[in-house]
């Protein structure tokens, strides 16, 4: 929004009639400025600020440890603004832009407390905070890895804690390759993880993945881990049914959550025959059991859905609940997961005491809720993101979303794909405000009550 906000900027002044070069331009004088509030790190450094005016403007920093290197000018033009370090736990420094009887303040806090994105090279992030610690769950391989950090804003190597079967004569696992996206719950408080498996691409021509979860053996994450074997996500449920990859469709990224002391199980899949990936919710008995009819709540029908018609895609759903609301959201991600394009929508059930399973009940975005591209293809930046979880800061006030960007736009996975962690909030009706995607390598403030 706040290039919009500029380009009108521009397109006023030109429209004015005023004397760019004029120093008595009174009333009619016009300043703006790119931001109005700077965070920086406790090092000493630099930042440049775009400054829109139609008259002559003055600098002054009444901070001496804040220069510009321009103390006045006129019309439209960039400063820098050099810092020096900083010594204490927080300081905060006030530069002022004069421009005829207008004024405006830019304020720069300087503090240790920050951290830059990306804090890992994880695609389909996700993690969950439990006793003072943050898990991140993430495939390897053909495994599944988590780490174990007292920081949000920090990631410390993983470990394996599980690997896939191998086939053993005749006797051929569904679950020997390809693992993608596992997720960590606890749930009636022990520990699962859901994550999606399949056959060789080679014997397939396709991947034909399925869901399946594991359970810990103990209460510690990091120790061993049970398979509990595929869950049911096809088109036929009976009570009692073995799920089987011919009684299954394909399935991937499946996520649960309770509503109304109801655990329900979300995922992407489709049916046979059926081109794209949609979004299915059903009732579950217990972590490891399906015990409902699929029910489709999500299709991509939307313009912002369907940017490349080929690629037919809602998948990554991830359970949201509204601060202070009777609202519960599942975010997902559109379009290919491999292209600029790929975001975030979601589909709310206004009411919590309303029926899951009810297709009716579930009301979409009316646009894409967090979206942004650099374009850029030789050096790495935010070209699309997707695949997101949620957590909370260490003293229980923010909300934060975890997501992974595309580094390149390349329309492929060969340059990688990166963790981000952000702070969102909530608007007056109980959704989410996402806000913009921040930069590659932009410093942002840590999490209320992390510690160093």
């Amino acid at each position: 929004m706040k290039y919009i906000h500029y380009y009108l900027l521009i397109f006023w002044i030109f429209l004015s009639s005023c004397d760019d070069n004029s120093d008595d331009l009174g009333t009619n004088s016009y300043i703006d400025i790119s931001t109005n509030e700077k965070l920086i790190t406790n090092i000493s450094g630099s930042f440049g600020i775009q400054i829109l005016s139609n008259g002559y403007w003055e600098i002054e920093t009444t901070d001496s440890w804040l220069q510009s290197d321009k103390k006045e000018g006129s019309g439209n033009t960039s400063v820098t603004v050099t810092y020096n370090a900083n010594t204490t736990e927080t300081r905060i420094g006030v530069v002022t832009f004069n421009c005829g009887n207008q004024s405006i303040e830019l304020t720069v806090t300087q503090s240790e407390h920050t951290f830059k994105n990306p804090i890992a090279g994880i695609p389909d992030p996700w993690i969950i905070e439990h006793e003072g610690y943050y898990y991140i769950c993430k495939a390897q391989g053909n495994g599944i890895n988590i780490s174990r950090s007292q920081k949000l804003s920090a990631i410390t190597g993983t470990q394996t804690v599980w690997e896939c079967p191998v086939d053993n004569g005749d006797d051929k696992p569904w679950n020997v390759a390809h693992v993608w996206a596992p997720e960590l719950h606890r749930v009636d408080g022990r520990w699962y993880i859901y994550y999606t498996a399949g056959r060789p691409r080679s014997e397939l021509g396709y991947y034909q993945q399925r869901s399946g979860v594991l359970r810990a053996k103990t209460d510690d994450p990091m120790g061993e881990w049970e398979d509990m074997g595929m869950l049911y996500t096809g088109g036929n449920f009976e009570e009692g049914i073995e799920p089987t990859i011919a009684n299954t469709f394909y399935a991937i990224d499946l996520t649960v959550s309770e509503i109304n002391n109801t655990l329900y199980a979300v995922w992407s899949g489709g049916t046979e025959g059926v081109p794209g990936q949609f979004l299915y919710i059903a009732k579950m008995s217990n972590p490891y059991t399906i015990s409902s009819q699929r029910q489709l709540i999500s299709s991509p029908d939307q313009y912002w859905e369907l940017i490349s018609p080929s690629n037919i895609i809602n998948e990554g759903p991830a359970f949201l609940k509204s601060r202070g609301k009777n609202k519960f959201f599942v975010v997902y991600s559109c379009n290919g997961s491999w292209t600029k394009d790929y975001r975030l929508g979601y589909v709310m059930l206004g009411d919590t005491l309303a029926d899951p399973l009810a297709p009716s009940n579930w009301t979409k975005s009316a646009n894409t809720v967090f979206y942004r591209c650099d374009n850029t293809s030789t050096i790495n930046g935010v070209n699309g993101v997707g695949h997101c979880s949620f957590t909370k800061s260490p003293d229980g006030t923010e909300d934060w979303i975890v997501y992974h960007v595309k580094n390149r736009n390349d329309n492929s996975y060969s340059t990688g794909r990166s963790t981000f962690v952000q702070k969102f909030g909530w608007n007056a009706d109980g959704t989410p405000d996402f806000g913009e995607p921040v930069g590659w390598g932009e410093i942002i403030a840590t999490p209320s009550g992390e510690k160093n």
